[in-house]
């Protein structure tokens, strides 16, 4: 059944407006936000190819019918108004829309949600640029201070990372991740890094390994790292949109955020926080104000972004509200749960993150034992299968990242099709 047909016989469920989902509130009153039949009706948002079940949303999440919607009629006003909209001619017709406002209130939404100030948030191009802008500005490190970072890190953060050497002439230490993974060893990874190394002055962590979906106990290590004097830059590209936690609870100073992943925002949009009284720790550009300017948008030089894409943000925000991060979460583990667990006791397949549910949503990575080359498992699950993976060679393993629109009937298939190809074996 297409989209329309599903719509207009679903009862449940009310019009969907450009601004996001709206429902109806006897179909609230109706419906549980868990339940299988709800998600049915967000499922019903994406316009998904039937041509393969698509469980590689880790890459880039698409956008609901709605942001879609709102992100073309964005681009045609742009591309109608050109520059007229950034502020050239404005005196002319002082009432016309302004995309400086506009931004200003994609922002502000932003930080209602993170629970920060609007001056302690810049929009980027996304988390990679976000974060080289934090890891190459940081400022206190002098030559031979350490700088850690865990081997779970996203490469090009690792090679940032290890650009410190020559940027800086930073002693650069990479650890490796315990596996399995669990709350306490995580911790005690990073305490043993430190002590390993006292003149550690910075850790990069990632909230969410993008290659297996690990989610590390943030708020724990950061209050560790604090008590030896070490800052933390973080990593949300994953965990922001995914899973459900209170941002300004886990007392972190430098993040670097996507919002084209689980935020459902359209490409080439990224966001990157700084505490306020933490901002002179980071660099500004050079031709973006002097040393000793504590504005955050003197730290970052995009360039001309796309501007229908970051209007676009507004929607995106305003259609996950409608169904609250804590179902997201919910039904990002339940669409986990649901294959994962044909394995639990199966010694021919590893699931590449632990059952503790604080450490992992949706995102998860397994490993067929006798199968040594992820790249041509991900091509047996794409021909045979119909099913589009991340294959990972570093853990000869493949990465399953479901996205909203999956559904447990995907996750079935992925199990189903994992079990044959083991029996063949």
């Amino acid at each position: 059944m297409d989209r329309r047909k599903f719509l207009q016989s679903t009862a449940a469920l009310a019009s969907v407006s450009m601004a996001g989902s709206t429902i109806a509130a006897n179909a609230q009153a109706m419906m549980d936000k868990d339940s299988d039949e709800y998600w049915k009706t967000i499922m019903a948002q994406y316009k998904v190819t039937d041509e393969f079940i698509n469980l590689n949303a880790g890459h880039w999440g698409i956008m609901s019918e709605p942001v879609l919607e709102a992100f073309v009629k964005h681009t045609r006003f742009i591309n109608a108004y050109s520059s007229y909209f950034v502020g050239h001619g404005r005196a002319a017709i002082p009432t016309a829309r302004n995309y400086g406002l506009e931004r200003a209130e994609v922002i502000s939404m932003l930080a209602d949600k993170l629970g920060v100030g609007a001056d302690e948030l810049v929009l980027t191009r996304g988390a990679t640029e976000s974060l080289q802008l934090l890891i190459s500005g940081y400022n206190n490190i002098e030559p031979g201070d350490t700088v850690l970072f865990g081997d779970a890190a996203y490469f090009s953060m690792e090679a940032e990372m290890r650009h410190l050497k020559v940027h800086r002439g930073a002693n650069v230490v990479e650890l490796k991740v315990p596996d399995p993974a669990s709350h306490d060893n995580i911790i005690a990874l990073f305490e043993q890094g430190i002590k390993d190394h006292p003149k550690t002055k910075l850790i990069l962590l990632t909230h969410m390994a993008n290659r297996t979906g690990v989610i590390i106990p943030l708020k724990e290590i950061t209050a560790m790292a604090r008590s030896h004097g070490v800052d933390v830059i973080v990593d949300m590209a994953h965990s922001w949109g995914q899973a459900d936690f209170d941002f300004a609870d886990q007392g972190v100073d430098f993040v670097g955020f996507n919002l084209h992943k689980w935020i459902g925002a359209p490409l080439g949009v990224g966001l990157m926080y700084i505490k306020k009284e933490r901002m002179l720790d980071i660099d500004t550009k050079s031709s973006k104000g002097p040393p000793g300017n504590d504005d955050i948008n003197n730290r970052a030089q995009t360039g001309t972004m796309n501007l229908a894409a970051v209007m676009a943000v507004k929607d995106a925000l305003i259609f996950l509200d409608k169904i609250g991060i804590e179902h997201i979460d919910r039904r990002f583990k339940a669409l986990r749960n649901q294959w994962t667990k044909e394995f639990l006791d199966d010694d021919r397949v590893d699931i590449l993150n632990p059952e503790d549910e604080r450490m992992h949503a949706g995102l998860t990575s397994f490993r067929i034992n006798a199968h040594k080359d992820p790249r041509e498992l991900g091509k047996t699950l794409l021909r045979d299968y119909g099913i589009n993976t991340a294959p990972i060679p570093a853990l000869n393993g493949i990465r399953v990242a479901p996205g909203l629109y999956s559904s447990k009937a995907d996750m079935d298939a992925l199990a189903v099709a994992i079990k044959d190809i083991v029996n063949k074996m």
